[in-house]
């Protein structure tokens, strides 16, 4: 099959990464894979790592609207099956580009779809999402409470969650540092959540002397913030912001707990990603969609968003009974190999297929 992937501007962000994920994924299943997107090879390699045997694109290099003619030439030249568009602008383009050419047309979101309470909502960007979606063959969404929102207004709608962004340990390593991990973007650090978690910890950190929370992640302003908070509540030497880690996946394997503290996530990769590595998870659940990863107590701890009570007791009891973490942190570990990319790469070319059969 040829599979042409289309992203409008590659940078470090989940999106792309998903992206790059799925044309690895796809080429290594045997398939031929064009990625179109505003970077050669090179500069894709410095965000991502890419199979050579996908063929890379740079398309959007013009202004608008020269890069859809530009588009337009290569998907005519290049004549694929199926094209996918990764988040709504992307999609967009495509559909313009492909007006007339009778292409299979997937729109691929990767965020939530309801607005961000802590986000200003732009008007094109809202009707990209919520409108123009409705003129594609399928529109993919990363959860069930989004299939739910959304399944009436589109023509067809399928939960297709992101791949793992690595490999889920061979087996859960043992004599963990008593670390309470977080990990996100400080500048963020309302949405992410990171004053909840600290409030929380604040409330129990004196019963566990030898626990510490640790927030890996960079933003000068929001570690301005974080760090006033920090010495308001006198947790200098509880609560650490360690910065930016290249290697995430050394903390999530040396690290007992993960927190996802957020108050609002439209998935939360960052989760699959620590349970892989056998972290024992506790989660804000935001409506539904992180339960749809931690289906039930035996594979961590769901509570509610923006309770710095519930989130207390959650890491009191993940801290004291240290025969349930290690049983949070086996089913954890187990939940994430549903999201490897050879899982999610099947269910994917189940979707194709079908699209294919129906034109």
């Amino acid at each position: 099959m040829k599979i042409m992937i289309i992203l409008n501007r590659i940078a470090r962000g989940g999106g792309e990464n998903v992206a790059v994920q799925l044309a690895n994924q796809f080429s290594r299943m045997g398939h031929e894979i064009f990625f179109v997107s505003n970077k050669g090879r090179n500069d894709i390699s410095d965000f991502y790592p890419i199979e050579e045997n996908v063929q890379i694109l740079p398309c959007f290099r013009h202004y608008f609207p020269l890069k859809i003619f530009s588009l337009r030439r290569t998907i005519k030249k290049e004549n694929p099956d199926i094209i996918i568009g990764i988040m709504p602008d992307s999609t967009f383009y495509t559909y313009l580009a492909a007006l007339g050419l009778h292409k299979i047309i997937i729109s691929s979101d990767h965020s939530s779809f309801e607005k961000n309470p802590y986000s200003q909502r732009h008007l094109f960007p809202y009707l990209l999402k919520f409108y123009f979606n409705a003129v594609y063959d399928c529109v993919t969404v990363l959860t069930k409470t989004d299939y739910d929102i959304v399944v009436k207004k589109f023509r067809r709608t399928e939960v297709m969650p992101n791949p793992l962004s690595m490999q889920p340990a061979e087996s859960i390593r043992v004599n963990r540092k008593k670390r309470i991990l977080a990990a996100g973007r400080l500048n963020i650090w309302h949405c992410k959540g990171f004053d909840i978690l600290i409030k929380a910890w604040a409330k129990v950190q004196e019963k566990y002397p030898d626990w510490v929370v640790e927030i890996a992640g960079e933003g000068e302003t929001g570690r301005q913030y974080l760090e006033g908070l920090i010495a308001e509540k006198h947790l200098e030497n509880r609560v650490i912001l360690s910065g930016f880690h290249l290697n995430i996946k050394d903390f999530f394997s040396d690290s007992e707990i993960f927190v996802l503290s957020s108050r609002y996530e439209g998935f939360g990769m960052v989760l699959i990603e620590a349970m892989s590595q056998g972290a024992a998870c506790i989660a804000c659940d935001y409506k539904g969609r992180q339960r749809e990863i931690i289906q039930d107590d035996s594979q961590g701890l769901c509570v509610e968003c923006e309770n710095e009570e519930a989130l207390a007791g959650a890491l009191s009891r993940m801290i004291e009974d240290e025969g349930y973490r290690r049983q949070v942190q086996e089913n954890g570990w187990k939940r994430s190999h549903d999201f490897t990319p050879d899982k999610i790469g099947e269910n994917w070319m189940r979707l194709l297929g079908e699209l294919q059969k129906r034109r």
